[in-house]
């Protein structure tokens, strides 16, 4: 009998504990299916691109469903300041919200205070008694808090993102379930809020530069053009000040990428210093900045201008290299409702070009830099087809021989004549074609037109040198050399009778590269004449390492022979320098019989200007050579 009392005692405790643990297990399902529907709406949300409070809150409310009387909250970290800040609490009252916004995490800071600063889950079943909690006990009482359980939300690596806590209105501990769920909250969450740190990571790549961390290109034309959207509401302007580094190539050159990138970010920094609040510094490509300044003035504009070129004035200091003093050329338009933000760019780049092209460190879009940009976008256009419409032509001055007046070489000249636009100053063209990347194909035009001119002059038994001028994007050209041999073969042309003439400007700009090229031409037989001499600082040791056999003496240091006593002290100079290093001498820009006598008197070898004979025609210069007759060069 006793037996069988206990046998069915013991048969009821365990219907009583299967039925405990049936509940138990329902319970458990309820919320494994409560906590899937959860990760469904909050990856529904991510997918979505919803903000990311909208998905947290949405996750605080799935684990709210599945726990009678708990209230979740979610707080953020932030590392920099070591601070907890709203995330998502929907069911916290707004004042307790607030108190916990900017918390800052310590080892005995509250639940979640404490969770984030040791990286690992604070369960305080009594706030009333925790003495984590005596800081914010009163801030629990007067909201009817009595326990909070918190979970950190780690990263991959461990780091922590935030906290996960749940509260309840008395003083318990949580049950399993109710740990697993404020885990797997922990972990949804933690993979929400990576998800939108790296969405935002790429969205900040995307617009900015990944060198100084300035706004990029893309950034700046959005952000100009809201500025612009603004000036048309306001009735006010906007100012964008192009920045352009005066000789940034050299630090690259001389010093390598790596310094030359400090330097980048240096003066990022220093610009981004310089502007007010609210105003866009951006980087927009290479060596250029560009700044965006809303509601300004033209006074306001040049204000802002001498800011940034105050922000440059004092040497940047460089940890190995030194000091490096580092200059800008600026260009400013300003822009209203009438602009887009591309057309405002393109002004204030338009600006900065006249800027460097005077040599004055600002420049301000006006109507007048308008016509001539206008003008200058025409002239670029016609000269590109001007070989192709048989528009170009060579003429030909001529070079005596000081003693004698024989011929003894043309220096050819290009000339253009548009039907439109007239006949094109090479002072105009040249520099156009340097800058749209014609001067290629128009300098092998001339050293070819002039090649087989020169081997006409040589079939009728006048053999005379000619010169043609090489710029400084000719010297630079890899091919040069193999062109040259090229348009002598095709010519037939003695590479005697051709000479190439080059600036002192080009001479110093590319030193390096430009010696290599003389040298392989003068390896070829073709004579080579430094052109301009005197306006370039040309140094004793570049003219004993260069192949040169001629000195052009500039014609401005002729011009004041006969009146300036220091101009005939300078051409004395030049020709005894010539005559020590064994080189010919041309004097150019002889306008007049004294200035000829002179040059004779001082030893010049050559000599070329108006008063000998002007530039001209093939025919003209074949007639010339007939009456006075052809000489060799030396």
């Amino acid at each position: 009998m006793g037996e069988a009392v206990r046998s069915r005692a013991g048969g009821k405790g365990r219907r009583r504990l299967s039925t405990n643990q049936e509940s138990s297990q329902l319970l458990d399902l309820g919320r494994a299916h409560h906590m899937l529907a959860a990760h469904y709406d909050v990856h529904e949300l991510m997918l979505r691109e919803a903000p990311l409070e909208q998905v947290l809150t949405e996750l605080v409310r799935g684990i709210e469903r599945q726990t009678d009387g708990m209230i979740g909250s979610l707080l953020l970290f932030d590392a920099e300041t070591r601070t907890l800040r709203h995330g998502a609490a929907p069911s916290l009252p707004q004042a307790y919200v607030d108190a916990l916004d900017g918390t800052v995490v310590g080892p005995e800071v509250g639940s979640c205070g404490s969770a984030a600063h040791h990286a690992r889950e604070v369960i305080v079943v009594d706030v009333e008694r925790d003495p984590r909690w005596e800081e914010w006990r009163e801030l629990a009482r007067g909201n009817d808090l009595g326990a909070c359980w918190s979970a950190p939300i780690l990263d991959a690596s461990g780091a922590v993102l935030g906290t996960f806590a749940l509260y309840y209105t008395a003083p318990r501990m949580p049950s399993k379930g109710e740990l697993r769920l404020i885990r797997q909250a922990s972990r949804l969450a933690a993979i929400a809020i990576e998800r939108y740190r790296a969405h935002a990571e790429l969205k900040r790549l995307a617009t900015r530069d990944t060198l100084t961390g300035l706004p990029n290109r893309a950034l700046l034309i959005d952000r100009l053009t809201q500025a612009l959207a603004r000036s048309r509401r306001t009735g006010s302007e906007a100012a964008v000040v192009f920045c352009d580094l005066d000789h940034f190539k050299l630090v690259n050159d001389s010093l390598g990428h790596e310094v030359g990138d400090w330097v980048l970010r240096e003066v990022a920094d220093r610009l981004a210093g310089a502007v007010r609040p609210g105003d866009t510094v951006a980087r927009f490509g290479g060596d250029e900045f560009v700044v965006v300044a809303d509601g300004i003035t033209a006074d306001g504009a040049r204000r802002l201008a001498g800011r940034l070129h105050g922000a440059l004035e004092h040497p940047l200091q460089h940890p190995d290299s030194g000091e490096h003093l580092i200059s800008a050329s600026l260009g400013i338009a300003l822009a209203g409702a009438d602009l887009d933000a591309q057309e405002a760019v393109r002004r204030a780049d338009s600006a900065l070009y006249e800027a460097k092209r005077d040599g004055v460190a600002t420049r301000l879009y006006s109507a007048e830099l308008h016509r001539r940009a206008t003008e200058q976008l025409a002239l670029h256009t016609a000269l590109r087809g001007a070989l192709a419409r048989d528009e170009l032509r060579l003429v030909y001055q001529p070079i005596v021989r000081a003693g004698s007046g024989a011929v003894v070489g043309f220096e050819a000249l290009m000339r253009w004549e548009h039907p439109q636009l007239g006949c094109v100053s090479p002072g105009r063209f040249i520099p156009a074609a340097e800058e749209t990347g014609l001067m290629i194909e128009l300098g092998d035009w001339a050293l070819a037109t002039a090649a087989a001119q020169a081997r006409c002059w040589s079939a009728e038994q006048t053999p005379v040198t000619v010169s043609v001028n090489l710029s400084a994007r000719q010297l630079l050209d890899p091919e040069l050399v193999a062109r040259v041999r090229r348009i002598l073969a095709d010519s037939g042309l003695e590479p005697a009778l051709l000479a190439v003439e080059v600036t002192e400007t080009a001479l110093l700009e590319h030193d390096v590269r430009a010696a290599r090229s003389l040298g392989a031409l003068a390896a070829l037989g073709v004579h080579v004449a430094l052109d301009d001499f005197g306006t370039g600082w040309s140094s004793f040791a570049r003219l004993r390492r260069l192949p040169i056999e001629t000195i052009k003496i500039d014609r401005e240091f002729v011009a004041g022979l006969g009146t300036d006593p220091d101009a005939r002290a300078i051409v004395t100079a030049m020709i005894g320098l010539a005559r020590g290093l064994d080189l010919f001498v041309t004097a150019e820009g002889v306008e007049t019989e004294d200035q000829l006598e002179l040059l004779r008197e001082l030893g010049a070898t050559h000599l070329q200007g108006y008063h000998l004979g002007r530039p001209a025609p093939a025919a003209d210069a074949t007639a010339l050579l007939a009456a006075r007759g052809a000489g060799p060069p030396g």
